[in-house]
């Protein structure tokens, strides 16, 4: 009579745990079928300025979305820790903020529609092989230096440094002053520490210096040098980001990331949709114009009340901003 008493309730307790496994193996089935109906966001690493872009792609995305950090790790490479970290997913598609999260999602993801966007040098060091586009970092140059013409009126000589794999940005630079009645004084460099040198071979025939986005040229000891050095040369430094502009330069015209996200939101459909065919990377839309008013003050401009109408912020900024 024990004995029986027992057995059956050995079998109550096995019944019950199987069908506990049983609902626990549907709740997950449920959360990895949301999953894969969905995109991964891949941050490059979990920066300020990558907030807007992933906040306005999902509001723009009807999709569930969720999101991965890059981390710095010794043991493992981007691409085996974002497998890792998306191992229960099969994502539709993956939006990518930044060069590095673009190259470890498409490596750990090589048949995924991929959009990337706050990529800087994309051209240099992504491939849009297969299902992949993006939002560029860079706006159309002939509309930047209509801005900087604007705000400075006496602007004729502009010099720009890039790194030597950079032609194309020279190539459109030129093409862009021309028709403006501006010359543009170029100089390469193969390393970040050739910079300074590059930049005091320009210094004394330009009215302005332009930083583009490039990654062997943009350190922070080279916004720092070219920073103080343009403001003591009585250079106007032109920035590419808002937060350069918090730190010493003159104005940029950047952006708007929020803008970027909701574009990122259309292509990621479009590539859902039909990922044979793929749009061409694309120029962002709508830009930020920010003024430096302390380094004006330095430089002598005057920020009339039309300019800074002009500007969408006039900012006095402090080191600790950048």
């Amino acid at each position: 009579m024990i004995r029986s008493n027992w057995n059956k309730r050995g079998q109550r307790l096995a019944l019950l745990a199987a069908t506990t496994a049983l609902l626990m193996a549907a709740s997950m089935a449920l959360t990895v079928g949301t999953a894969v109906a969905g995109v991964i966001i891949v941050k490059s690493d979990d920066l300020p300025q990558y907030t807007p872009p992933a906040t306005a792609f999902r509001q723009a995305s009807k999709r569930e979305s969720v999101e991965v950090v890059l981390r710095s790790r010794l043991d493992q490479g981007d691409s085996e820790f974002l497998k890792q970290a998306a191992s229960t997913m099969q994502p539709s598609a993956v939006f990518a903020l930044g060069s590095r999260a673009a190259i470890a999602a498409r490596e750990a993801f090589p048949e995924t529609p991929l959009v990337f966007a706050m990529a800087l040098g994309w051209s240099r060091n992504i491939t849009t092989d297969g299902a992949t586009t993006g939002v560029s970092v860079e706006l159309p140059t002939a509309d930047l230096f209509v801005r900087f013409k604007l705000i400075i009126p006496g602007l004729h000589r502009i010099g720009l440094i890039t790194s030597d794999s950079n032609s194309d940005t020279v190539d459109e630079a030129r093409a862009a002053a021309s028709g403006l009645g501006l010359e543009i004084l170029h100089e390469t460099v193969g390393h970040h520490d050739e910079v300074a040198g590059a930049y005091r071979r320009m210094r004394s025939r330009i009215d302005a210096l332009w930083m583009v986005p490039d990654p062997v040229v943009v350190t922070r000891e080279n916004f720092d040098y070219l920073s103080t050095r343009c403001r003591n040369d009585g250079v106007a430094f032109l920035a590419f980001s808002e937060n350069f502009v918090k730190a010493g330069a003159l104005l940029s015209v950047a952006p708007s990331y929020s803008t970027m996200g909701s574009q990122a939101a259309l292509l990621v459909e479009q590539l859902i949709t039909d990922p044979n065919n793929v749009p061409p990377v694309q120029s962002p839309l709508g830009a930020k114009l920010v003024v430096n008013a302390d380094t004006a003050m330095a430089l002598g401009l005057d920020l009339n009340a039309t300019t800074i109408h002009m500007a969408d912020r006039v900012i006095t900024p402090t080191r600790e901003d950048f």
